[in-house]
């Protein structure tokens, strides 16, 4: 028995998942350019006042991509801290993320597949707005 548990850990530390990305291997081409945001356009504004606020993200695909990670940053500041909105497996070139509250955020979009050697660059980071209702 101590064995089997002893083997079991040693699969746990040592066996990868079959589905994960694995970036960084020599043998594989770099990855292309990254993705190309479409909507909503650098420095849109809603105008709509209801909250919570569904907002559309679209980007081009970027041939042979298998996933996209998607992220939506507050207060104009790419920083962890700021992340509002996060979707690391979106297997197509778009999706409809949820806000709650008014404000000015950016978001930016990557793009993955096993055939390359890493991630692609991010995309240049694109701004949008949600209006105040107070106003």
């Amino acid at each position: 028995m101590k064995w089997f548990v002893s083997a079991a850990l040693l699969c746990l530390l040592a066996c990868t998942d079959p589905y994960s990305f694995e970036p960084g291997d020599p043998t594989k081409p770099d990855p292309p350019a990254p993705p190309q945001l479409v909507a909503p356009g650098d420095s849109w504004m809603s105008d709509d006042y209801g909250y919570p606020q569904e907002v559309a993200f679209e980007w081009k695909p970027v041939p042979g991509a298998v996933f996209y990670q998607f992220e939506a940053y507050n207060e104009w500041v790419i920083d962890p801290q700021h992340l509002v909105s996060a979707n690391q497996r979106v297997t197509s070139p778009g999706l409809t993320t949820s806000f709650g509250s008014c404000g000015r955020y950016y978001w930016r979009v990557r793009a993955a597949s096993k055939n390359w050697n890493d991630y692609t660059e991010w995309s240049q980071p694109f701004r949008f707005g949600l209006p105040n209702p107070a106003r």
